[in-house]
């Protein structure tokens, strides 16, 4: 009989130490609609996070076996709940360059209180240097309007403000951008400068400069000022912290850098060695095509050459570069595999790098294990893209190399997407209805602006698409007004006109997929994050209204309560 007693007590003593030995979250959130983007399980009640990984996920009760003495249980009240958001095209530090400088939003500001904010910025912040940031409207030629702003694309606007200072300031496409007067002599343009290669010095019918500077010829300008532009700690507290606590604010967890520059990536590590990154980045860094002058060229090489020594696990990765085929639509620096509109040889341009430099350094950086994101608005050189990327899938490469914009594909392009595992980056706050489409329009025909971002087109055929802002490029990085435009084609809260091409409409479920796993995929993250499962960094997002539940023209409405990285809360309305 003892012997059965030492055995009893030996097998309870054995259980309680398993029991022990069971895993203990350190929170557990309850109580909610948990949209987990899991095809195995998309919606959950309730879910663990032990450290910064999701622990479990599944029902209230299931939940409770991961309780411990000092768990912290958060009743979230039947809050909707999903993964946090990957912003796949940004461009963080020209969004710190704005906050620090200029920063402009013509769809809700006149040119009077534009005017004013230029004029408030020189009156607080004396000295001689460069005034910079954005955005204006569409920048016009030969002196025309600034799109819907009642003032001239020509200096002698900027001149009515500032004079005494060299100004700079970018317009929405970012492809282009302003000076004024003294700008254009601290540049030594004049009537005679020549255009670089790849760009445009716009002059009018008399040949005189109009202040307005197209693709690489924007870069004389913005070279000289990067210069004077805070670096370091001041860059950190002043320009990147805001912009990322703005993006946190958002819903955003993971964003990709797709112009990144040397010192920006070094304030990258930074943060990330003194655990101050409240954002995962994934950086594609700019070719040293991009940049005209040596200094900066240099500076591209060494970073592209040292990318490994950026990477902080989970939280920094510089393994990619970036190149810009061509520019933007309602700026004629597309490259289009047709003619533009009333013309029987125009197809746009010019070429922002030269094509045969791009599929030979395509080659060379894929081979290097790079990824390239490759800036592609135009049917010729999303072609010239996907060439590329054929190129290097004979060779066996297995790399996630994609379409930054997808924008104009022509017909015979879309299926080479799947057959190439070409990742679609879109761009859906240029897709409904904006101003600058009716410039478009005149340029490309309606024809052709059926074949704008096939978003459906290409999700139903299985191609991994992810979304990009392109802020500040864009006006607004608020993701939900993209979401909403993703399924309806119109601007936020509906409208009377859509896009043409109302068949590439999709579904919630496509669009929020887009923004989570298809970025994570994108990125090649989509093993540790972009939806809520066990194992999984526990990035996930709580928001003031189900997505799944209210009309779809109030999506744009949404507002984060809550936005979590690696389970530390980085925002709280």
């Amino acid at each position: 009989m003892m012997k059965l007693y030492i055995v009893v007590a030996l097998m309870l003593l054995s259980l309680t130490a398993c029991k022990n030995n069971d895993p203990v979250a350190d929170v557990i959130y309850t109580n909610a609609k948990v949209y987990t983007v899991n095809e195995a399980a998309p919606w959950e009640e309730a879910f663990a996070v032990q450290g910064e990984k999701f622990l479990a996920v599944g029902s209230n009760s299931e939940m409770a076996a991961y309780r411990g003495k000092d768990t912290k249980v958060i009743d979230l009240g039947g809050r909707f709940v999903m993964p946090g958001l990957v912003e796949e095209h940004i461009h963080p530090d020209m969004g710190a360059e704005n906050l620090m400088g200029i920063l402009l939003q013509p769809s809700v500001m006149s040119w009077q209180e534009q005017a004013q904010v230029i004029s408030n910025f020189a009156k607080h912040n004396k000295g001689s240097g460069w005034i910079t940031g954005g955005t204006l409207n569409w920048l016009a030629d030969n002196g025309e309007e600034i799109l819907g702003s009642g003032v001239p694309s020509h200096y002698s606007t900027l001149d009515n403000i500032i004079t005494d200072r060299p100004v700079m300031l970018w317009d929405i496409g970012g492809h282009a951008l302003l000076l004024n007067s003294k700008g254009m002599q601290v540049l030594g343009i004049t009537a005679a400068s020549e255009n670089p290669e790849g760009g445009v010095i716009v002059k009018d019918a008399q040949g005189q400069p109009t202040g307005v500077l197209r693709e690489t010829a924007a870069n004389l300008a913005y070279e000289t000022a990067l210069k004077e532009l805070p670096r370091g700690q001041a860059l950190i507290e002043h320009g990147i912290k805001p912009v990322f606590q703005t993006l946190n604010a958002l819903g955003f967890t993971a964003i990709s850098d797709v112009w990144a520059r040397y010192y920006v990536l070094d304030a990258y590590r930074q943060m990330a060695d003194n655990n101050e990154l409240t954002l995962r980045l994934r950086a594609f860094i700019s070719d040293p095509i991009e940049w005209m002058t040596e200094e900066w060229k240099q500076g591209a090489r060494e970073a592209i050459a040292n990318h490994k020594d950026y990477y902080r696990e989970n939280w920094l990765d510089a393994s990619g570069v970036k190149f810009v085929l061509d520019g933007s639509a309602g700026g004629q620096t597309i490259i289009m595999v047709e003619p533009y509109e009333g013309t029987t040889d125009v197809h746009g341009g010019p070429w922002r790098n030269d094509p045969a430099y791009f599929a030979k350094k395509f080659i060379e950086y894929d081979a290097m294990g790079l990824t390239i994101k490759s800036h592609g608005v135009g049917t010729q050189s999303i072609r010239t893209i996907l060439d590329a990327i054929e190129s290097v899938r004979e060779k066996g490469s297995i790399l996630r190399h994609s379409v930054a914009h997808t924008t104009f594909v022509h017909p015979e392009d879309l299926p080479r997407f799947k057959a190439l595992n070409a990742v679609a980056e879109m761009s859906p706050y240029f897709w409904y209805p904006a101003p600058g489409w009716s410039i478009v329009r005149g340029e490309l025909g309606d024809r052709r602006l059926e074949w704008v971002f096939p978003f459906k087109t290409l999700s139903d055929q299985g191609v991994n698409i992810s979304v990009g802002s392109d802020w500040p490029v864009a006006e607004d990085p608020n993701p939900f007004p993209l979401i909403e435009s993703m399924i309806t084609r119109r601007v936020a809260g509906g409208g009377s006109e859509a896009l043409a091409s109302e068949k590439q409409r999709i579904d919630l479920a496509t669009a929020v997929k887009a923004f989570t796993l298809g970025g994570a995929y994108a990125q090649n993250r989509d093993d540790v994050i972009g939806s809520i499962e066990s194992g999984k960094l526990a990035d996930f997002i709580v928001l003031d209204q189900n997505l799944f539940e209210v009309d779809t023209y109030a999506i744009h409405k949404t507002q984060v309560l809550q936005t979590v990285v690696g389970g530390k809360t980085v925002f709280q309305r």
